[in-house]
C-alpha cells in the first residue's frame, strides 16, 4: 500500500499500488494534457490578490507550482499556505479556493489534466508538496512542449507528465532523508550551476555552495542524485543545450556549444550524444 499525503485532522490515506499503476498507465499512453491557455503554462497572476474559486470543483486535475510570491489554497477540507517552491495537485470535483498574496506579485506554473472518474477513484482530493524546486525544470519543459510544433511532442509531454507524477507519488510515501541533500541545498546547487553554466564548476565549488566539506559532499551528492557531481553538471549543461537547439532560432551547433562555454565543439558533440542518445545535429533535425 502507498501512503498519499496526510489530510489535516485525518489519518493518511492509503492507496492500492495496482490502482495507482493503472492511473499512471493512462498518463503514459493517452493525450491527457488540457489545452487551456488561461489556466496552463507560466503566468504572472493578473493582479495582486488574484483569486480562483470553484465551489463544485473542476472537471480536470489542477497542478499549481509557485515560482515566486505566494498564495493560499483550500481544497476540500484542506488548507495550505503556498510559498515559492511549493506545489499543489488538486483532483477533479474537489472544491477549490486559490488566492494570491495581497502584498506581492505571484508567478506560477500550472496546467490541467483531463479527469477520468473510474481511474481517479484511487486518488485522494489533493496533495501539497513544499520545497519542490527539483520539479521546476519539468514544469518549464512541459510549458515549452505544450507550445511546440516539433515532432513527437505528445510523446515528450506524456514522458514529462510521468516524471512529474511519479515524483509526486514517490514523495507521498515514507522517504529517507538521512544522508541526502536537503531540497534547499539541491535548489541552491541548481541555481548556482545555471548561473555559472559556462564556467564548468568543480565539486569543491558545489560543496562550498552546499556548505559541506568536499569529501562528505561528494558522498552525499552521489546518494542524492545517483551520479558524481561532474556528470550531473555535464547533464545539466547538455539539457540546457537541448532547450537552445529546440528553440529554432537558427543558432548553429557550434554557436550553441560556444554559448555554453565549450571551446571544443567535438567534445560538446560527444557529451551531447552520451546524454541525449544522438548527436546535436540529428537532435535538431529529428
Amino acid at each position: 500500500m502507498l501512503k498519499l499525503g496526510a489530510r489535516r485532522n485525518s489519518p493518511a490515506e492509503t492507496l492500492d499500488e495496482r490502482a495507482v499503476d493503472s492511473w499512471l498507465g493512462r498518463i503514459g499512453t493517452e493525450q491527457v494534457l488540457v489545452r487551456a491557455p488561461e489556466l496552463s503554462g507560466f503566468h504572472m497572476l493578473e493582479s495582486v490578490g488574484w483569486r480562483l474559486e470553484r465551489p463544485h470543483g473542476m472537471p480536470h486535475h489542477l497542478v499549481h507550482f509557485v515560482v515566486s510570491g505566494g498564495c493560499t489554497v483550500t481544497a476540500g477540507s484542506d488548507s495550505w499556505r503556498l510559498t515559492a517552491g511549493s506545489l499543489v495537485w488538486i483532483r477533479p470535483r474537489t472544491p477549490i479556493a486559490l488566492r494570491a498574496d495581497a502584498h506581492q506579485q505571484t508567478a506560477v506554473h500550472r496546467f490541467l489534466l483531463s479527469g477520468d472518474t473510474a481511474a481517479d477513484a484511487c486518488l485522494g482530493p489533493a496533495m501539497c508538496v513544499e520545497g519542490a524546486w527539483d520539479l521546476r525544470s519539468t514544469f518549464e519543459l512541459l510549458a515549452e512542449e505544450a507550445q511546440s510544433t516539433l515532432p513527437y511532442g505528445e510523446e515528450r509531454v506524456r514522458g514529462l507528465l510521468l516524471v512529474l507524477f511519479t515524483s509526486l507519488l514517490r514523495r507521498a510515501g515514507p522517504r529517507p532523508s538521512a544522508g541526502l541533500l536537503s531540497p534547499s541545498a539541491r535548489y541552491a546547487l541548481e541555481e548556482y550551476v545555471d548561473r555559472n553554466i559556462t564556467e564548468r564548476p568543480h565539486a569543491s565549488d558545489l560543496a562550498r555552495v552546499a556548505g559541506l566539506s568536499p569529501d562528505y559532499f561528494t558522498r552525499v551528492f552521489r546518494r542524492t542524485f545517483g551520479m558524481p557531481p561532474r556528470e550531473w553538471v555535464v547533464r545539466r549543461r547538455i539539457q540546457r543545450a537541448a532547450v537552445l537547439l529546440d528553440q529554432g532560432d537558427n543558432k548553429s551547433v557550434a554557436q550553441v556549444a560556444t554559448a555554453l562555454g565549450y571551446a571544443d565543439s567535438f567534445l560538446f558533440s560527444r557529451q551531447f550524444k552520451a546524454v541525449m542518445g544522438l548527436p546535436p545535429q540529428s537532435y535538431r533535425s529529428r
